[in-house]
């Protein structure tokens, strides 16, 4: 009966300080949460939410934020969602898993768009200080994408996949100059038919809004895409290569890249179903060589022969 008693007296004991360690770190990670948005609109974003939940005792950490909406100053980036709901545990502190419902997104000056009735996403921090992020979509069936380059109008995809990478410590060196990444991203999209994929980085200064200052302090200072890879496979037809760019001073995309292209006419027909005719041509013609793309003074050539022209990503 004694050890009954001893063991039993444990029991509470031990409930006793498992119940204070959530409580703690739930409120702790509340109070984060309530720091994390009011540091993004110290940074400029522009943020609004209801109100912030706790609830998931006694497994589970669940901070659920009521509409939740964050642009940037500019025409950048315009996130809106009903709930966004983040779950963790008291063992895995340094990883979050997230669910946004009724999300609509718009991005680059309204250039990409789409809504989706549950995006999914999570978060971890590894031992290197990298913050690695996941999203994709919680059901294709409730994905639409209302507008990006080439599409005339909503489309559905069969999946897509998002990754970031970045540096929870990133800095401005004091020298100005930029030598590191401050955000690596891998996009994947599959339409059914086509699948394309990209990877890369963005080096400079954080950009933190889609503004004639912003977007020119990260140019002048450097400022860099790079696009590693860049694979399109359609129809039986690659299209591989990579990419290097900027923005000029009109904010036009400046920079080179250089692809191979394996069954041209597969490709070719896939550009042409997007609405590039010029770039499905001008590939048709070119072969199956390594070809070379300029952007610069606002227009896109391939091999020397105009495609297309480039706008600026500002309006005016």
């Amino acid at each position: 009966m004694t050890k009954i008693r001893t063991f039993a007296g444990l029991l509470i004991v031990a409930a006793i300080i498992y119940s204070g360690l959530w409580y703690t770190s739930s409120f702790q990670a509340r109070k984060d949460t309530e720091a994390m948005l009011g540091g993004w609109r110290d940074k400029g974003l522009k943020v609004e939410h209801g109100k912030v939940k706790l609830s998931g005792f006694p497994y589970r950490i669940v901070i659920t934020v009521d509409g939740l909406q964050v642009q940037t100053r500019g025409p950048g980036l315009d996130f809106g969602a009903e709930s966004v709901t983040l779950v963790s545990h008291l063992w895995t502190p340094g990883h979050w898993v997230a669910e946004a419902t009724n999300v609509r997104v718009q991005a680059a000056g309204e250039a990409l768009a789409f809504t989706d009735g549950s995006m999914r996403g999570s978060y971890r921090i590894h031992d290197d200080g990298k913050a690695v992020i996941a999203i994709d979509s919680g059901n294709m069936a409730d994905f639409s994408l209302m507008k990006a380059p080439g599409l005339e109008g909503p489309k559905r995809l069969k999946g897509w996949q998002l990754f970031l990478r970045s540096d929870t410590a990133h800095h401005e060196p004091e020298n100005g100059l930029y030598e590191d990444r401050f955000l690596d991203f891998k996009l994947t999209v599959d339409t059914g038919a086509t699948q394309i994929e990209t990877s890369g980085g963005i080096m400079g200064p954080i950009v933190k809004g889609w503004t004639a200052r912003d977007l020119g302090a990260w140019r002048d200072a450097g400022g860099l895409l790079e696009l590693d890879a860049i694979k399109l496979d359609a129809g039986g037809g690659r299209l591989g290569g990579n990419a290097s760019l900027t923005l000029d001073e009109d904010f036009r995309p400046l920079g080179s890249a250089t692809f191979r292209v394996l069954g041209r006419d597969a490709i070719a027909a896939t550009l042409k179903d997007m609405g590039l005719e010029n770039a499905a041509s001008a590939i048709a013609r070119a072969g199956e060589d390594d070809l070379s793309v300029m952007l610069q003074m606002g227009s896109l050539t391939l091999e020397g022969e105009p495609v297309m022209p480039l706008k600026p990503l500002l309006e005016d």
